[in-house]
């Protein structure tokens, strides 16, 4: 999608905050998805992000992420709730917050957490991406999880292009 823009200060101001917003939810549905192209649409190629025990750029982060979301876990997902940014010029700075669900391989067990990004964004060429991202972790709890086990006539989604989040158009089951 083209980049829009606006010579009105409290549009442009609008235009940007929703596609930092937009950056920042991108960034979720990828590491679930376990999509290093999307992930790639929300890092500038120099960025940096601090994930715990991981300090790199984006590929290698995908490629970490992804690595240790699929050896330990059966699904997970990540949703960002309250997103507060200060936006200056071409640069921005964000805090996301974020809670997680992880459900373990075995035993049937799910972590839930919640924590913070906290990210620094730049737009160039008319486009906000993430330049450094800080991961901040504010609780954590596991409970048991054998309600997972069976699906109860609930569909499971995939963690990769097949998922029907990507389907188009969205079909009704047959």
């Amino acid at each position: 999608m083209r980049p829009m823009s606006s010579d009105i200060p409290e549009i442009q101001y609008l235009l940007d905050r929703q596609a930092i917003l937009d950056c920042v939810n991108k960034y979720a549905r990828a590491i679930d998805r376990h999509d290093v192209d999307l992930m790639m649409e929300v890092y500038h190629e120099d960025a940096l992000d601090e994930h715990g025990h991981f300090r790199g750029n984006p590929i290698p982060f995908a490629e970490w992420a992804n690595d240790f979301h699929a050896k330990g876990f059966a699904a997970h997902t990540h949703n960002i709730t309250t997103h507060n940014c200060e936006i200056n010029g071409d640069e921005a700075h964000a805090e996301s917050y974020c809670l997680y669900v992880l459900r373990r391989r075995e035993p049937a067990q799910v972590i839930l957490g919640g924590g913070r990004y906290m990210d620094r964004l730049e737009k160039r060429d008319g486009v906000w991406r993430i330049s450094l991202r800080k991961l901040y972790i504010d609780w954590r709890a596991e409970a048991d999880a054998t309600i997972f086990l069976t699906p109860n006539g609930y569909p499971e989604g995939a963690r990769d292009r097949t998922d029907p989040s990507y389907d188009r158009p969205l079909k009704p089951s047959e």
